[in-house]
């Protein structure tokens, strides 16, 4: 049977954020489930002559049956039988789609993680997860620490070309969180001119703050804006909070849950399609593993399909930013073939 089961609620989300401002994201590379290293006492009574009822066997030996041939079966139809696991990369700062569950911050929590569990039994591999912070990530695909990063990367141009296969799993806008009350009356970046906004180290968002700067704000005799760099969330909301910068640009789900987090009280802006039309987040692979390319967009085409995705997505409240089975491709935006690298 095709179709996953999975278990979230969406109220966590914002207990995370508020998590995640509170203490640093963090997670070890070993992702072994402590419980696995839980020993069973043994019965008080292990002396008693008591046996196991017969039909009780019959139908224990009936389960294990059933659950093998079921093994069997999704293991026939494993779209990688080569792999028994795959290792996903990302910063846990960004929920809804991933951030820390707010009772083991060694486990991540959110769309993508959902997303990569019911792909699993599709997939025929077990999924590990790794907290890494976003310079590392990239590279860490290239040189395969990790085996994708399922989380903050920018569907670009440069990158399907040269860097990484990109497979869209989220479509969203860009959006702003402000100080409480939009004191500077920020609807768009291009009001920011001589404003200090915090955004991820070497993102997409650097080059958007420089490139309006220089055409709404430098022209017209106005202060630069200036881009401040900040690891991930957690620090640049504390910066806001501080008065250290004047807001903090990124995805408007993660936007929108920092903002109802609760931890303070923030405004928020969304970027007009004139300034950063909706664009994708991908999954990225290496381009020395085309055949995980190829499975993850197959995988995630049947989860679009037998309505698993649309459920995860409702449930961590980004219905807004799904894709449909048709933009589930590699390399939307030039077509370049899995584990292709174009020529210099």
């Amino acid at each position: 049977m095709r179709k996953p089961t999975f278990a979230t609620t969406r109220g966590l989300s914002a207990t995370m954020v508020a998590v995640a401002l509170l203490v640093s994201a963090c997670g070890d590379d070993d992702d072994s489930n402590d419980a696995g290293d839980e020993t069973t006492e043994p019965a008080d009574d292990a002396g008693s002559d008591e046996t196991t009822a017969p039909d009780e066997t019959e139908d224990t030996a009936a389960d294990d049956a059933t659950e093998d041939t079921a093994a069997d079966d999704a293991t026939g139809d494993a779209l990688l039988p080569d792999h028994d696991s795959l290792s996903f990369g990302a910063l846990w700062e960004t929920p809804p789609i991933i951030g820390v569950d707010t009772e083991d911050t060694t486990v991540p929590v959110g769309a993508a993680p959902d997303l990569a569990a019911a792909l699993a039994p599709i997939l025929g591999v077990e999924v590990e997860w790794q907290n890494m912070q976003w310079p590392a990530q990239l590279p860490g695909v290239q040189s395969g620490v990790v085996d994708a990063l399922f989380g903050q990367v920018s569907v670009t141009e440069e990158r399907e070309l040269s860097i990484v296969d990109l497979i869209p799993f989220t479509k969203t806008t860009f959006s702003l969180l402000l100080p409480e009350g939009n004191p500077d009356e920020v609807t768009q970046l291009a009001d920011a001119c001589g404003l200090t906004i915090g955004v991820p180290v070497g993102s997409v968002q650097t080059e958007l703050v420089e490139r309006i700067s220089a055409e709404s704000c430098e022209p017209n005799g106005e202060d630069a804006i200036e881009p401040a760099e900040y690891q991930g969330a957690t620090a640049a909301i504390s910066a806001i909070q501080a008065g250290t910068i004047d807001g903090w640009l990124d995805g408007t789900t993660s936007i929108n849950e920092a903002a109802a987090s609760g931890v303070a009280a923030f405004a928020t802006a969304e970027l007009p399609d004139s300034e950063w039309p909706p664009q994708y987040t991908g999954i990225a692979v290496g381009k020395d593993q085309p055949e995980v390319s190829l499975a993850l967009v197959e995988g995630l085409q049947i989860l679009i399909e037998d309505g698993s995705y649309g459920e995860i997505m409702e449930a961590w409240g980004m219905e807004a930013a799904a894709v449909t089975a048709d933009e589930v491709v590699i390399n939307p935006i030039t077509g370049t073939p899995a584990g292709e690298v174009a020529a210099e």
